[in-house]
């Protein structure tokens, strides 16, 4: 482990360059040229300037959908308490028909528990 990182610091070791290196590489490069003013081509050609449509059409798209977003959501929104409401009403009714049918079977039991017992005949009582 060692050996290799021995390798690599030698191989990978700072080298100077040789004598007049920096002159002869400045001596290869081209001559510098001034600068050219770069001109947009619309205006060269005489293109007509965008109006103020195409100035505002993407923030008033943006704007557009953002508000159809909100009215949409807020249909979703109204469908869904409406379907709600819908379902708690039928809850509601069927609530109260059981309560009925409950309420009419406690008064038959009650009545059957509070009716006064029928007389014995006295055959029903020499039985025992």
């Amino acid at each position: 482990m060692n050996d290799v990182e021995q390798k690599l610091r030698r191989a990978l070791r700072p080298v100077s360059p040789p004598e007049g290196f920096a002159d002869r590489v400045m001596r290869a490069l081209p001559e510098r040229r001034p600068s050219a003013d770069v001109v947009p081509l619309d205006i060269v050609r005489g293109a007509p300037r965008p109006g103020p449509w195409h100035r505002f059409s993407t923030p008033a798209a943006l704007a557009a959908s953002l508000v159809l977003a909100v009215f949409a959501g807020r249909h979703v929104a109204v469908q869904r308490m409406e379907a709600e409401q819908r379902a708690g009403l039928a809850a509601s009714r069927e609530l109260m028909q059981a309560l009925r049918v409950t309420s009419q079977k406690l008064d038959l039991a009650y009545e059957a528990v509070h009716r006064p017992a029928p007389k014995a005949t006295p055959e029903e009582e020499n039985r025992s």
